[in-house]
């Protein structure tokens, strides 16, 4: 007999319907951190570009 899972019945079958949306929610999540992941690329290459400009007019500036 089987006593680590006595609380709850076990479901050996997928429900398609049940799946597929947790796979949509998966998917758009996905997205969302693709566009953050671009969104933070495109910051940090602002930071840096305005980090070297920085740094050459200081350098005309000495």
């Amino acid at each position: 007999m089987a006593f680590w899972n006595t609380k709850r019945p076990q479901h050996h079958t997928i429900d398609i319907a049940d799946a597929s949306a947790r796979m949509k929610d998966a998917a758009s999540a996905l997205r969302l951190t693709a566009i953050k992941a671009r969104h933070a690329s495109n910051d940090a290459r602002r930071f840096t570009d305005r980090v070297e400009a920085q740094i050459v007019n200081n350098q005309g500036a000495a």
